[in-house]
């Protein structure tokens, strides 16, 4: 055989048989699990070099603040501030964070959730980030609520364990990163709580 024969089918190999990334968010959440914070500067890159901001600033409960975040990929990093807040107002503690996501098991659990139900056909979902102190998550949920669509799953769709109900129950979620980041009694520098 000649070499640019065998060259072909190599680079035919590496390129033809690889699945491309894909878009799996349109709609991004910001919220709390244990009361007011100020969501500040978060955003969260993802593998197609893109990625979405979720600082949407004063929000309380789950899912929390909800806004278009235009076509988002497996998500690989997140970083960025944010406060609680003291019920009178002002701030009690900062938080920041930066860090990786691991994107081949993030995808992996989206897959699974994409084929989970038995009925319900949604593939875009939503991507969400959550806060309690300096407890940070990434989740990704398709919004089947059970009160409304039947959102059984199909037997053996998720050997893992990786589905798993959202913070208010009745809503099937996967975690996609669980950190925690570092708190501070004041501001940290460059943020946007910094005076």
């Amino acid at each position: 055989m000649n070499k640019l024969f065998i060259m072909l089918i190599t680079v035919f190999m590496l390129t033809g048989c690889e699945e491309k990334p894909f878009y799996v968010a349109s709609i991004g959440n910001g919220g709390s699990l244990d009361g007011p914070y100020s969501l500040g500067t978060i955003s969260v890159a993802d593998v197609l070099g893109g990625g979405a901001g979720f600082g949407y600033g004063a929000v309380n409960g789950y899912p929390g603040a909800s806004a278009d975040i235009g076509r988002m990929g497996v998500p690989k990093h997140i970083e960025g501030y944010w406060a609680k807040k003291y019920p009178q107002g002002g701030f009690q503690y900062f938080y920041r964070i930066s860090a990786d996501i691991d994107s081949e098991l993030a995808e992996k659990k989206i897959r699974t959730l994409q084929n989970y139900y038995k009925h319900f056909e949604r593939k875009d979902g939503s991507m969400q980030v959550l806060v309690e102190k300096e407890r940070i998550q990434v989740l990704y949920s398709l919004f089947c609520p059970s009160n409304r669509f039947d959102c059984s799953g199909k037997e053996g769709a998720d050997p893992n364990g990786w589905v798993v109900d959202s913070p208010i129950k009745g809503l099937d979620v996967v975690v996609l990163f669980d950190g925690k980041g570092e708190m501070s009694l004041t501001p940290f520098p460059d943020s946007p709580y910094e005076n």
